[in-house]
């Protein structure tokens, strides 16, 4: 069936529909993830997207579901230059696992073009439909789309991932299983709320540590976690990762920016200022902190981008807290970033030194 992705400056691919029928319109990301295509697409960071991957073919190996980064799929839509029916191990294709999450989808689309055309141009909406003349490209202009995305991902109900150790209250702006994962590893005693969570009951839970999630869209467009932040950021020990991260430098007078081009890749390398090691790690946002307003902050940075210099970890100089914008729980791609769990129990453990002591951090 034939099919076109529409952009909303008007350029057209066109290409061959596969999955849902259904006419998508959503933000076009390049990602350029090699391996974990099941990760990209159930996570809840690409809530509100359509994901475009830049791997020549996709689907070689088959689908293997317990990969899943969340229990439904997230995104808006898929595009790629083409599929391989091939499985491993009676694994369900590529195709068929995007009909079954009815995902609309298109292949045998020129991929490096699109990819030229938004690293010339910016990231910018999109739809994948069955025309493309002027009115199609006309709704895609006044579509505006939504700024609820955290809210349409956050769990409703809190529920505890039990362990027997530290207790960890995860603020859920997008939560992947991965992270749950790790902590479960050091024997963290997690208990995951919703993003609007007030700081008082959050409070109530008597967290020894407060983790706040990676999740989709403008960290501008959650004040009343900002807020909380501020409140709570006096109290506990705190990690931030990707909008969680830029949600903790918004509650400290920092500020954020949109990347000219924005980073969607499984293994792109970050080096730690103080020791100039060099780690590869998945990254999947479009903000970045503003460098101009670091400096008159509290924050130092630990982490950049070697490709582009886009800070990538700060951590505060005399409270416990740390962020990360780029995903420590990687899936996809290598594990370098796994040590930053390590330092958030070993900076929870400093904290509780201090109290036993009878010293005061804050």
């Amino acid at each position: 069936m034939k099919r076109y992705l529409i952009l909303e400056d008007g350029t057209v691919f066109p290409g061959e529909g596969f999955g849902s029928s259904i006419i998508t319109t959503g933000q076009l990301v390049i990602s350029n993830n090699r391996t974990g295509i099941e990760q990209s697409v159930t996570d809840p960071n690409a809530e509100g997207q359509i994901i475009a991957f830049t791997i020549p073919s996709v689907g070689s190996s088959g689908i293997n579901r317990d990969f899943y980064e969340s229990i439904n799929s997230q995104c808006k839509g898929v595009v790629i230059g083409s599929s391989s029916i091939s499985t491993v191990d009676n694994s369900v294709s590529f195709e068929d696992w995007i009909t079954s999450l009815r995902i609309p989808g298109i292949k045998n689309v020129d991929i490096r073009a699109l990819s030229r055309h938004i690293a010339e141009h910016g990231e910018m909406k999109a739809s994948i439909m069955d025309t493309h003349d002027e009115h199609a490209i006309d709704q895609i202009k006044a579509l505006v789309l939504p700024p609820d995305l955290v809210k349409r991902v956050s769990t409703r109900q809190s529920y505890p991932n039990p362990n027997m150790g530290r207790k960890i209250v995860i603020v859920d702006l997008g939560l992947k299983y991965s992270i749950l994962r790790q902590l479960s590893y050091r024997d963290c005693n997690s208990v995951i709320v919703n993003y609007n969570s007030t700081a008082k009951e959050i409070e109530n839970l008597h967290p020894d540590g407060i983790i706040y999630s990676n999740g989709p869209g403008n960290p501008q467009d959650l004040p009343n976690v900002i807020k909380n932040i501020q409140v709570l950021q006096k109290k506990y020990p705190i990690l931030g990762i990707g909008l969680g991260n830029l949600l903790i430098a918004l509650a400290n007078d920092c500020q954020i920016e949109k990347l000219a081009t924005p980073h969607h890749e499984s293994s792109l390398a970050v080096k730690e200022v103080a020791s100039g090691k060099i780690d590869f790690v998945n990254h999947n946002h479009s903000y970045t902190l503003d460098q101009k307003y670091i400096g008159s902050s509290d924050f130092i940075v630990t982490n950049i981008c070697v490709a582009d210099g886009t800070i990538e970890g700060i951590r505060h100089e005399y409270l416990p807290i740390m962020g990360v914008l780029f995903e420590p729980e990687a899936a996809p791609g290598p594990t370098d970033g796994y040590y930053v769990f390590d330092e958030f129990i070993d900076l929870i453990d400093s904290v509780k030194q201090q109290e036993g002591a009878g010293n005061q951090w804050n």
